[in-house]
């Protein structure tokens, strides 16, 4: 009896706790639901408070009240808190206060004062520059200019058909060089023929150079050489630029008599003919400023520059090499004028030249015709410096002279 009555109980202890057990795990779940859903409400309850907080404490930092004197500002990334009294705001002025950009509220400091630098290198005002008169229009060349004087011997083998020409020597060539001196050599056509030239050794800082060397021209009958024509010229050799051309000589060789009798010619220079066209003229000014060891180029302008374009004009620009010691240490350029002979560009250029070598020291002005297609061509140029000769010495001596003082000057263009 005891036994049944025990087994009856725990038979329905088993069937109430299988029934009951799912409703509590769920209860429990439920309240965990609850529970995680009011935490998360009442967090996001107090961001919205604290936004609330902010954007009050802004409106009444920006409300049309002035602010007083004793409290001051200042901006952080949460909100407007006063300063500490021995705070003060930069530039000691009080914040001047934006309208609202995208409904948020901003504070903006007045900017600090501006700051007076000393400038490295200033430009020289071109309205001071005292402007020389327009050069005059260039003057036709004339025999009479002194280039100098070459000697030479012809002698004709009528048997072999060969012209010896012996190149002897040249006196009073005129100096080309910046240096005082020239770099002189001979060349030699025997026209119409252009494609085959011959040329003597280069005589170095020697303006009465002595060659002695010989040339043939083999293969030539009498009848032949009659209608040739002898073309000597004498250039100065410079390993930057082109040669400049000093003078020229033609002896027409029916003309002299040729035959087995040597002939000791000489023959005055004349202008060649390539060089009688004028290439135009530039104005430069120069200052020199000993304080601070530099020189200051303003290439100001050009007048009736050589047309080197087939539409009759040119697209001008300037290159300046400083050149010590015969070599190239410095270059600068200006910008490029396009389709004028007159260009104007008054832009100004700073050189630092030490004192112990400013003597020693020259500009070279090169004005180049600028072509997209083709290789730049050189118009002309101006070499200034304490060892030239003529306008460029004078300009460079009353430089010297006028410290701190721009000196300008017309320079007629030559090809070195």
């Amino acid at each position: 009896m005891i036994f049944s009555a025990l087994d009856q109980d725990f038979v329905y202890s088993n069937e109430f706790g299988g029934k009951v057990a799912p409703v509590v795990a769920s209860f429990v779940s439920l309240c965990t639901v609850v529970v995680l859903c009011s935490w998360c409400y009442k967090f996001w309850k107090g961001n919205e408070e604290k936004a609330e907080e902010l954007s009050t404490s802004s409106e009444s930092l920006t409300s049309s009240t002035p602010l007083q004197s004793s409290t001051k500002y200042r901006a952080t990334t949460r909100k407007y808190q006063p300063l500490r009294q021995h705070d003060a705001l930069p530039y000691d002025s009080s914040p001047d206060l934006d309208s609202p950009v995208l409904n948020r509220k901003s504070i903006k400091f007045k900017t600090p004062p501006s700051h007076s630098f000393e400038i490295k290198a200033p430009q020289p005002n071109i309205s001071e520059i005292e402007l020389p008169p327009a050069p005059p229009p260039p003057l036709e060349s004339s025999n009479k200019e002194q280039l100098g004087c070459i000697f030479f011997s012809l002698h004709y083998n009528s048997e072999d058909m060969v012209l010896t020409l012996r190149i002897q020597k040249a006196v009073g060539l005129p100096a080309k060089d910046f240096t005082g001196t020239s770099d002189p050599f001979v060349k030699i056509l025997l026209l119409p023929d252009k494609k085959h030239k011959l040329e003597t050794r280069i005589k170095r800082k020697n303006l009465n150079p002595v060659w002695n060397e010989v040339f043939t021209f083999e293969g030539y009958p009498h009848n032949k050489l009659m209608g040739r024509t002898l073309y000597m010229q004498v250039l100065d050799y410079d390993r930057f630029s082109r040669n400049d051309p000093i003078g020229e000589v033609e002896v027409p060789l029916g003309e002299v008599g040729l035959g087995t009798v040597t002939l000791n010619l000489a023959r005055n220079l004349l202008p060649c003919k390539k060089s009688r066209v004028p290439l135009g003229d530039l104005l430069v000014s120069l200052m020199y400023q000993p304080t601070a060891n530099r020189i200051v180029v303003v290439v100001m302008k050009a007048n009736k520059l050589k047309a080197m374009d087939l539409t009759g004009s040119s697209d001008p620009y300037v290159k300046i090499h400083t050149i010590h010691n015969d070599k190239k240490i410095d270059k600068k350029k200006t910008s490029i004028k396009k389709r004028t002979r007159d260009p104007v560009w008054n832009e100004s250029f700073i050189f630092s030249v030490p004192l112990d070598k400013i003597r020693d020291i020259s500009f070279v002005f090169s004005v180049m015709d600028y072509d997209r297609i083709t290789q730049n061509e050189l118009i002309g140029q101006v070499i200034l410096g304490y060892r030239t000769t003529g306008s460029s010495l004078q300009q460079w001596t009353e430089m010297m002279n006028n410290p701190r003082k721009p000196i300008a000057k017309w320079h007629r263009l030559q090809l070195y």
